[in-house]
């Protein structure tokens, strides 16, 4: 019987690469699950699983009676129980290396374009407003310290090209020892230190059941610089009343955000409103 592979959802119009690499003797399908009840119509028969944001949720692997393996076609895994997975017997895999340098590139393209105003620029001067005095309140990156909450590989990639504009970098992880930050001359400190000593805060952070909603008030509060905040991790690790509420209040100068908790976000979220995002 020939082993059934189910691409349950993927950001490209087509799966030919992975039809090209996956065992020729194999049955690939490709689909573009958003729903629990999508993933199990179409998986239920499935001998493995490709996924990328589509809901793998305990119920839903109840329902895989074959299935044998998940890969996550990305670094995080916060779409799949792994839990539940591990007690069906059901091995999780995921790509460590997923866009390392592009997600490192764009964390600093974030910092650079909120420290140097270039969004605000951009819509004033389409405004046909040519004024000096918007440019007061550029910071240079030279001698900021840049602060990265979790220091897998994306965030080392960053260190390294932080450090080329002259930041002094800190970092917070409970996973990685001194040794290894310091080849990439990272001082790892511990969280309360890095959020009051911090002029740009980057998280780095997987989502999962200790780190949802990490970013909340209380961090915040304890944020003690006015530093910009940036997210290109995950939207669930940051409580976004709280963000919007230490933004409107001074506690952060402004958020650079690439990730939302919900996505497709609401528009009527009250952070597009906000200049400074």
């Amino acid at each position: 019987m020939k082993l059934k592979i189910v691409v349950t959802d993927c950001s490209w119009e087509n799966i030919d690469v992975e039809r090209k690499y996956l065992p020729q003797n194999a049955i690939v399908e490709g689909y573009q699950c958003k729903t629990e009840e999508e993933v199990i119509e179409v998986c239920k028969d499935a001998d493995a699983v490709l996924s990328e944001y589509a809901p793998l949720t305990r119920k839903v692997l109840e329902s895989l009676n074959k299935c044998k393996i998940i890969s996550n076609t990305a670094i995080g895994t916060d779409n799949i129980d792994v839990n539940a997975a591990s007690e069906m017997g059901i091995a999780v895999a995921n790509v460590p290396g997923y866009c390392v340098n592009e997600v490192a590139d764009h964390t600093m393209a974030l910092i650079l374009s909120s420290s140097r105003n270039i969004v605000k620029f951009d819509r004033e001067v389409r405004k046909q407003k040519w004024d000096i005095a918007e440019g007061y309140s550029l910071k240079r990156l030279d001698g900021q310290t840049l602060g990265l909450v979790g220091f897998g590989e994306i965030a080392r990639q960053v260190a390294t090209r932080a450090q080329s504009f002259g930041m002094n970098v800190l970092a917070y992880d409970p996973y990685v020892k001194q040794e290894l930050a310091s080849s990439y001359n990272v001082k790892l400190v511990e969280l309360k230190k890095l959020l009051a000593e911090s002029d740009i805060i980057s998280s780095h952070l997987p989502l999962n059941n200790s780190t949802f909603k990490f970013f909340n008030k209380d961090k915040f509060s304890k944020m003690e610089k006015r530093p910009l905040f940036v997210n290109t991790s995950r939207g669930g690790v940051v409580d976004e009343n709280d963000l919007i509420e230490a933004i409107e209040t001074g506690v952060l100068s402004g958020a650079a955000l690439d990730v939302l908790a919900d996505e497709p976000p609401c528009f009527s979220n009250k952070i597009f409103k906000l200049d400074n995002v």
